[in-house]
């Protein structure tokens, strides 16, 4: 999986306009609070347009952006003198010098150290936190991978609304979340060697035997199809595709997919430029919205709210994202955002964003706060079914 990829799938304003990073760890964490700047406009109202579960907000780099903008300035000159200027940013994947340097582009005095986690980012946290060490800045997730960090209090309490952030965004997950991007369960088809069908069900077809892959680790592509048709009818389905010989489970899905031996993977986004292959969702897939925050353990969170909000806002990374090749394999930004900004998308991004729109457009199964035990009491039952 590439480096530059961002991390796997698994509010009102306030009174007095102030976000409190208050601390319950170690004593490396910043205390202070950090307030918008004053004289903020009346927040703007979103010309709402709906995209599945998700509100966009179609006026969004006319009538909110500026407003962030300008508090992200205010951030930086905080961020850039607290803890020497220092952000630590900790992912499932490393950053890579490309992303930060887009990043330092606009602001060159901040030092960004970065480490990529995959499995163990939530336990490095939680170590971090109970030796004292220096900490990740940010911390994100979708609501099932960032369970642990939610629960645990992990999430500093941030009223990004008060900030400019619409408020039509920070409804699916909890009010300190703030969503910056998409993913979702796909098909990966390799269209030389075959067609895909629009259901899971529809891979049971006996054309399709010894055609469909999934990994071991991704048991979460069923979990939309139990929360939607229950758990036995999802188990049961699980049983019938490995028992047919249609779904092999392989840990390495690329290279068959790749070459048509086994044309259709189950999983999320894209990352083969082969042209060969694209990717389409199907009924009852799964979608999530991914998050960031700030770390109540961070020792920079001016920092780390300037990175969140430029990572999940900027418009001139966010062109970068959907037109340089060099980023295709970033995560989708959110879908709050403009049409406007996904039309501009090519290559990659362009099938990744397509699918991962069509499905929310379709009927997809949405993750939200209220449903995410839910989603991990199916993924759980869905993993058991395929690798038990």
């Amino acid at each position: 999986m590439n480096a530059l990829t961002a991390r796997g799938g698994v509010v009102a304003l306030a009174a007095a306009g102030m976000l409190l990073l208050s601390s319950c760890s170690s004593g490396s964490a910043s205390s202070e609070a950090i307030e918008p700047l004053g004289d903020a406009p009346e927040p703007a109202a979103c010309d709402a347009v709906e995209v599945g579960a998700i509100t966009r907000c179609e006026n969004f780099y006319d009538d909110y952006w500026p407003e962030i903008d300008r508090q992200m300035d205010a951030l930086y000159e905080t961020a850039k003198q607290t803890d020497g200027g220092r952000l630590v940013i900790w992912d499932w994947y490393e950053l890579s010098p490309e992303v930060i340097g887009m990043f330092n582009e606009r602001y060159p005095d901040l030092k960004i150290e970065t480490q990529g986690l995959t499995y163990n980012l939530s336990s490095a946290i939680v170590s971090a936190k109970a030796t004292g060490a220096r900490n990740t800045d940010v911390i994100s997730g979708s609501l099932v991978s960032a369970a642990t960090m939610t629960d645990e209090g992990y999430w500093a309490d941030v009223d990004w609304a008060a900030f400019g952030v619409p408020k039509e965004f920070l409804t699916i997950g909890a009010p300190e979340m703030l969503p910056d991007s998409v993913n979702g369960s796909l098909m990966q088809v390799n269209t030389d060697s075959a067609q895909a069908p629009a259901t899971l069900d529809g891979l049971l077809d006996p054309q399709y035997e010894g055609k469909v892959s999934v990994a071991s680790y991704n048991a979460n592509v069923f979990a939309g199809y139990g929360l939607e048709q229950g758990e036995e009818a999802m188990t049961g389905l699980i049983d019938q595709l490995k028992t047919s010989g249609n779904l092999q489970v392989l840990e390495d899905q690329d290279a068959p997919l790749s070459s048509g031996d086994v044309p259709i993977a189950l999983g999320q986004t894209l990352f083969n430029p082969n042209p060969s292959l694209t990717v389409q969702p199907y009924e009852d897939a799964g979608v999530f919205a991914q998050f960031s925050g700030v770390n109540v353990d961070a020792k920079n969170p001016a920092g780390a709210m300037l990175w969140v909000l430029w990572n999940a806002y900027d418009p001139d990374w966010l062109n970068a994202r959907m037109t340089d090749k060099q980023f295709s394999t970033t995560q989708v930004p959110y879908p709050g955002l403009p049409s406007s900004l996904f039309d501009e998308a090519t290559g990659l991004m362009k099938t990744n964003a397509d699918a991962l729109l069509a499905g929310l457009q379709g009927g997809a199964i949405t993750e939200t706060v209220e449903t995410r035990d839910d989603w991990i009491a199916m993924i759980n039952a869905a993993d058991a079914a395929l690798n038990g």
